[in-house]
């Protein structure tokens, strides 16, 4: 008898509606949160497209841990089944939530920066046809992806930068930030230097997009391309300008990013990587031979 009575007893038990929602919520944010940095990382879709899918998955990850939260309130108050099911919803919505919230405390404490040039007071140009091609859904009327980013306040982190001399970096701001960009001055013929970038950009796995010479008081060559971070691929569109100057060629740079106001420093990590592994190159070069 007391046998049927706990057989009965555990058979009876009440499984919680929520326990069994939540792991499918916690899914489905977690594969959305992989899909989209997958589907960014191999230029598939645009940041804006990244946004709106990481707070898609952010909201289903939140969801399952108040799902997961009432569960354990149920096994708690009444006994319900669904205590491992909850668990597991919990731990998969915490991992889909950490790296959204990793960039959100990175972006509390970066300056509100996304264009950095070594000339603050002649900024250079780009004078090339880039890749960066106006976003068609931003360029015509806002659509539901828009409107949700701005209402939720994250239109900084999906405007498109314009590249023109009109949206030249914030001086001070740049200078307050980072003090060590500078660009640099090389004892050697233009000609050199060019092959000496060149070099570089392509050890760099910096996309060359042009090449152009601009007539002026000098002559300054300009090369521009494109270079993207090695995990969420956040593209930055790049120029480079050498000017002739007598025996002397000075090299200038300025990196922007393809979207969002702030570029989490990975401009101005960009700069003083690529000047480093100039000076270098340059240091090894073969020196120019004088002219007879």
């Amino acid at each position: 008898m007391l046998d049927n009575y706990y057989i009965r007893r555990k058979t009876s038990r009440r499984h919680s509606r929520t326990a069994r929602y939540a792991p499918a919520c916690a899914s489905v944010g977690f594969v959305l949160l992989i899909a989209a940095l997958a589907l960014h990382r191999f230029n598939l879709i645009q940041q804006p497209d990244l946004v709106f899918l990481v707070t898609l998955s952010v909201g289903f990850a939140a969801l399952a841990l108040l799902l997961s939260a009432k569960s354990f309130y149920n096994l708690w108050r009444s006994g319900d089944a669904g205590g491992r099911r909850a668990l597991r919803a919990s731990f998969i919505a915490v991992l889909t939530l950490v790296p959204p919230a990793l960039v959100l405390v990175q972006i509390s404490a970066a300056p509100r920066i996304h264009d950095i040039s070594t000339d603050l007071e002649n900024s250079v140009e780009f004078n090339t046809v880039m890749e960066n091609v106006p976003d068609l859904l931003q360029a015509h009327e806002p659509n539901f992806r828009i409107r949700t980013l701005f209402y939720l306040g994250l239109d900084d982190l999906t405007a498109q930068n314009s590249l023109s001399t009109d949206a030249v970096p914030d001086m001070l701001q740049q200078i307050s930030a980072y003090p060590e960009v500078s660009g640099r001055q090389y004892d050697s013929a233009q000609d050199h230097v060019l092959k000496a970038v060149l070099k570089v950009m392509k050890e760099q796995g910096i996309t060359v997009t042009g090449s152009a010479a601009v007539a002026g008081e000098d002559i300054d060559v300009s090369v521009e391309g494109v270079a993207k971070t090695l995990i969420l691929g956040l593209r930055s569109d790049l120029a480079v300008r050498l000017r002739d100057e007598a025996e002397q060629t000075t090299v200038d740079m300025r990196a922007v990013s393809r979207y969002g106001r702030y570029d989490l420093g990975f401009n101005a990590a960009l700069i003083e990587n690529f000047f480093n592994a100039l000076d270098l190159e340059m240091r090894n070069a073969v020196p120019d031979a004088p002219e007879e």
